[in-house]
Protein backbone atom coordinates (compact mmCIF):
# COMPACT_ATOMS: atom_id res chain seq x y z
CA UNK A 1 0.00 0.00 0.00
CA UNK A 2 1.32 3.19 -1.11
CA UNK A 3 1.94 5.62 1.73
CA UNK A 4 -0.16 8.47 -0.21
CA UNK A 5 -2.99 5.93 0.08
CA UNK A 6 -2.20 4.98 3.74
CA UNK A 7 -2.52 8.73 4.55
CA UNK A 8 -5.63 9.64 3.34
CA UNK A 9 -7.21 6.45 4.88
CA UNK A 10 -5.54 7.75 7.79
CA UNK A 11 -7.30 11.37 7.69
CA UNK A 12 -10.51 9.51 6.41
CA UNK A 13 -10.53 7.73 9.63
CA UNK A 14 -9.48 10.93 11.07
CA UNK A 15 -12.28 12.59 10.96
CA UNK A 16 -14.91 10.24 12.05
CA UNK A 17 -13.33 9.92 15.27
CA UNK A 18 -14.39 11.33 18.12
CA UNK A 19 -11.71 14.14 19.73
CA UNK A 20 -10.82 12.20 22.97
CA UNK A 21 -9.64 9.50 20.85
CA UNK A 22 -5.82 8.32 22.11
CA UNK A 23 -6.31 7.32 17.69
CA UNK A 24 -6.88 10.24 16.81
CA UNK A 25 -4.50 12.24 18.61
CA UNK A 26 -2.06 9.62 17.72
CA UNK A 27 -2.80 10.68 14.14
CA UNK A 28 -2.28 14.43 14.66
CA UNK A 29 0.87 13.92 16.23
CA UNK A 30 2.24 11.98 13.18
CA UNK A 31 3.07 8.63 15.26
CA UNK A 32 4.23 5.44 14.41
CA UNK A 33 2.11 3.39 12.42
CA UNK A 34 2.53 0.50 14.73
CA UNK A 35 1.47 2.74 17.73
CA UNK A 36 -1.58 3.89 15.77
CA UNK A 37 -2.26 0.56 14.96
CA UNK A 38 -1.85 -0.58 18.60
CA UNK A 39 -3.97 2.63 20.09
CA UNK A 40 -7.19 1.72 17.47
CA UNK A 41 -6.60 -2.04 18.09
CA UNK A 42 -7.10 -0.61 22.46
CA UNK A 43 -10.46 1.17 20.85
CA UNK A 44 -12.23 -1.32 19.10
CA UNK A 45 -11.02 0.29 15.41
CA UNK A 46 -10.07 -3.31 14.41
CA UNK A 47 -10.81 -2.87 11.04
CA UNK A 48 -8.07 -0.03 10.85
CA UNK A 49 -5.58 -1.17 13.32
CA UNK A 50 -5.58 -4.42 10.32
CA UNK A 51 -4.98 -2.27 7.50
CA UNK A 52 -2.47 -0.12 9.72
CA UNK A 53 -0.77 -4.15 10.45
CA UNK A 54 -0.57 -4.66 6.72
CA UNK A 55 1.09 -1.57 5.76
CA UNK A 56 3.42 -2.39 8.11
CA UNK A 57 4.55 -5.72 7.30
CA UNK A 58 4.64 -4.60 3.62
CA UNK A 59 7.15 -1.55 4.57
CA UNK A 60 9.37 -4.33 6.62
CA UNK A 61 9.11 -6.20 3.31
CA UNK A 62 10.52 -3.39 1.59
CA UNK A 63 13.25 -2.49 3.87
CA UNK A 64 14.25 -6.46 3.80
CA UNK A 65 14.27 -6.24 -0.09
CA UNK A 66 16.46 -2.78 -0.03
CA UNK A 67 18.82 -5.15 2.75
CA UNK A 68 19.09 -7.65 0.07
CA UNK A 69 19.25 -6.34 -2.79
CA UNK A 70 19.16 -2.27 -2.76
CA UNK A 71 19.57 -1.39 -6.30
CA UNK A 72 16.77 -3.51 -7.65
CA UNK A 73 14.71 -2.74 -4.72
CA UNK A 74 15.55 1.15 -5.02
CA UNK A 75 14.53 0.78 -9.09
CA UNK A 76 11.18 -0.99 -8.00
CA UNK A 77 10.51 1.89 -5.45
CA UNK A 78 11.60 4.62 -7.87
CA UNK A 79 9.17 3.04 -10.80
CA UNK A 80 6.40 2.56 -8.32
CA UNK A 81 6.29 6.07 -7.25
CA UNK A 82 6.81 7.34 -10.66
CA UNK A 83 3.31 5.86 -11.01
CA UNK A 84 1.93 8.40 -8.55
CA UNK A 85 3.18 11.42 -9.74
CA UNK A 86 2.02 13.37 -12.85
CA UNK A 87 2.93 13.68 -15.90
CA UNK A 88 3.88 16.84 -15.98
CA UNK A 89 6.43 16.72 -12.98
CA UNK A 90 10.16 16.77 -13.30
CA UNK A 91 10.73 14.12 -10.79
CA UNK A 92 8.27 12.12 -12.90
CA UNK A 93 10.05 13.43 -16.65
CA UNK A 94 13.82 12.55 -15.14
CA UNK A 95 12.56 8.80 -13.88
CA UNK A 96 11.12 8.56 -17.26
CA UNK A 97 14.36 9.47 -19.07
CA UNK A 98 16.51 7.15 -16.41
CA UNK A 99 18.37 10.01 -14.81
CA UNK A 100 20.92 9.36 -11.81
CA UNK A 101 19.33 8.64 -8.55
CA UNK A 102 20.86 11.92 -7.19
CA UNK A 103 19.02 13.93 -9.96
CA UNK A 104 15.99 12.17 -9.15
CA UNK A 105 16.59 12.73 -5.61
CA UNK A 106 17.05 16.48 -5.49
CA UNK A 107 14.02 16.98 -7.87
CA UNK A 108 11.70 14.84 -5.73
CA UNK A 109 12.92 17.30 -2.79
CA UNK A 110 11.95 20.24 -4.70
CA UNK A 111 8.61 18.78 -5.87
CA UNK A 112 8.06 17.80 -1.90
CA UNK A 113 8.04 14.27 -3.04
CA UNK A 114 10.32 13.90 0.10
CA UNK A 115 9.92 10.15 0.44
CA UNK A 116 11.37 9.48 -2.45
CA UNK A 117 14.22 11.71 -1.92
CA UNK A 118 15.33 10.55 1.35
CA UNK A 119 14.75 7.15 0.02
CA UNK A 120 17.03 7.71 -2.65
CA UNK A 121 19.58 9.67 -0.65
CA UNK A 122 20.11 7.14 1.85
CA UNK A 123 20.15 4.25 -1.57
CA UNK A 124 22.99 6.55 -2.86
CA UNK A 125 24.67 6.72 0.56
CA UNK A 126 24.91 2.96 1.18
CA UNK A 127 25.88 2.32 -2.51
CA UNK A 128 28.72 4.91 -1.57
CA UNK A 129 29.41 3.26 1.53
CA UNK A 130 29.63 -0.60 -0.03
CA UNK A 131 30.33 -0.18 -3.84
CA UNK A 132 30.23 -3.80 -4.59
Amino acid sequence: MEMKNLDQILQSVRNDLPRASKTAAAIDRGASLEEISELAEEEGLHKLATVLFEAEQEALRRESALKDNPATATNDFIRNIRETLPNDSKTAAAIDRGASWEEISELAEQEGVHHLASTLFEAEQERLRDPS
